[in-house]
């Protein structure tokens, strides 16, 4: 029986192997050999050749990974002298956004190691909310993890909770295919993607279409901007999230009656110098974004010039003082060790290579958007601004639980905004908004996000269960972004 086991295992790696196999050779086919289709009226070879690296790349980072794939990306739009060398790193590696998630990444980094993440974490359910009942102290422990993951990494937030989780479980004697922790592990999975989508604060998904818009349209969307539409429309998709638990799911709660969260705080150690000076460098470099929204109202000089520093600065000098600051002789931070195990290269390449591939793909010179636009526009001309928002977004968030929310986000900015702009009827910063949100909707499938795989290869979490209610979510937020989330960013972003 065994035996029989290990070869039915053996022949579905080997079959996806091979399959993993061949659509690399599609991908190939489509970057190399896709210059030579017939390009219809108004394209060009080397706009199909474009169209070519873009969908092979899109099938690559699905097939084969985002790591030397990533390289070849900006290889090859190079090679076929789409950019130059030059266009390349200016739009990639060179962009401000890859600087500014290094810099976050690191202080994240730092809030991990030196137990910052875990205390917030603790001390959010063990307050005297939390204990007000099972229920209280189940909403309180899931938006917890949506807090912290509005400032860090969702993958990050997700390994804070999940030990907590665990040794919950194990005192009230839970066990896997109980209803009560299978809730509870994907609620954290959903609930880290809820809080990813409500700043643009160390997420390269939202950052990407914002960095996109000003590059195209001249029009920057701050911190401040983005996060009072992200937060707004992340605390309807969270609030909805608990009913549908709630009242459809339905677990039995009754042995969270018997948990004495108090007792994780008293295991807590002592408060650290290390975490206080973490603490305090991490609110100041939040506070110093909040302002540069804010403050152009009141001091405009002061607000001017605090907003030609960017936002990468600010994270910059966070990660100078957290290692200039010494306690008992060593750094809060050890700079080489933050930037080698704190800092995900993947990704940082992943995102140089999405920019590069965006910004090869809108140039004039190719008119590859004109095209697109020409075909869509009479489609779409005598839709209803909210109608063109709903179809939007519907297509965003239903296809984003299975692919890439990179991509997603890249691909949506690339195809609506051009769009969006010769329609004339749509806020193009109002839709960039909602790209950047919706591209992080995505709660029913383990490939959608890095957190919804760890749940689903947990042992906590039955997969039908996941695609059954993630995918409930991914409509009401549909329905939330389209409903709240364009008309109040429309209001912000006049």
């Amino acid at each position: 029986m065994q035996t029989t086991v290990k070869q039915a295992n053996s022949r579905a790696i080997l079959g996806r192997f091979n399959f993993n196999k061949l659509m690399q050779v599609v991908s190939f086919a489509f970057i190399f050999l896709f210059r030579f289709v017939p390009a219809p009226a108004g394209l060009t070879a080397d706009s199909m050749q474009m169209i070519g690296i873009f969908v092979g790349m899109l099938l690559l980072w699905n097939f084969a990974g985002i790591g030397w794939t990533s390289l070849l990306c900006m290889s090859v739009i190079v090679l076929f002298q789409i950019m130059t060398q030059a266009e390349v790193f200016a739009s990639g590696l060179g962009n401000w956004v890859n600087s500014f998630l290094y810099a976050f990444f690191m202080i994240s980094y730092v809030m991990t190691q030196t137990g910052l993440s875990k205390r917030i974490a603790i001390w959010s359910v063990s307050n005297k909310l939390a204990s007000r009942g099972p229920w209280t102290f189940i909403i309180v422990f899931l938006f917890a993890s949506v807090f912290l993951s509005a400032f860090m990494s969702q993958t990050a937030a997700l390994l804070v909770f999940i030990p907590i989780a665990e040794e919950l479980f194990k005192e009230l004697g839970l066990k896997k295919g109980d209803r009560l922790p299978q809730m509870i592990i994907l609620g954290l999975a959903m609930c880290v993607g809820i809080g990813s989508s409500m700043t643009p604060i160390g997420h390269a998904i939202v950052l990407i279409p914002l960095t996109f818009l000003a590059r195209d349209a001249h029009i920057n969307i701050d911190v401040l901007s983005y996060s009072i539409v992200g937060i707004a429309t992340g605390l309807l998709v969270f609030i909805v999230f608990m009913l549908i638990y709630k009242f459809f799911y339905r677990p039995d709660v009754k042995p969270l009656r018997n948990f004495d969260a108090q007792k994780l705080r008293a295991e807590l150690p002592p408060i650290s110098r290390q975490e206080k000076i973490t603490a305090a460098v991490f609110v100041a470099v939040i506070v110093i974004w909040i302002i540069q929204g804010t403050i152009g109202n009141i001091l405009p000089d002061i607000g001017a010039y605090l907003s030609s520093i960017g936002n990468a600065i600010p994270a910059f000098i966070g990660v100078i003082l957290l290692c200039l600051i010494n306690v008992d002789g060593k750094p809060v931070m050890d700079f080489k060790t933050a930037s080698t195990q704190g800092v995900p290269w993947n990704t940082l390449i992943f995102n140089a290579a999405v920019l590069v591939l965006s910004a090869a793909l809108v140039q004039d010179k190719l008119g590859i958007t004109k095209y697109f636009t020409k075909i869509v526009r009479p489609i779409v001309s005598d839709f209803s601004s909210f109608l063109f928002i709903l179809v939007a977004m519907f297509l965003l968030v239903m296809l984003k639980q299975f692919i890439s929310s990179t991509i997603m986000a890249t691909v949506f900015y690339s195809l609506l905004i051009p769009l969006a702009l010769t329609l004339g009827n749509i806020n193009v910063a109002a839709l960039t908004i909602l790209i950047a949100a919706g591209a992080s909707y995505a709660w029913s499938t383990p490939p959608s996000t890095i957190p919804m795989a760890l749940a689903g290869g947990s042992g906590w979490v039955d997969l039908k269960v996941m695609l059954r209610y993630g995918l409930a979510l991914a409509l009401a937020g549909v329905l939330i972004l389209s409903f709240v989330g364009y008309p109040l960013a429309s209001m912000i972003l006049k």
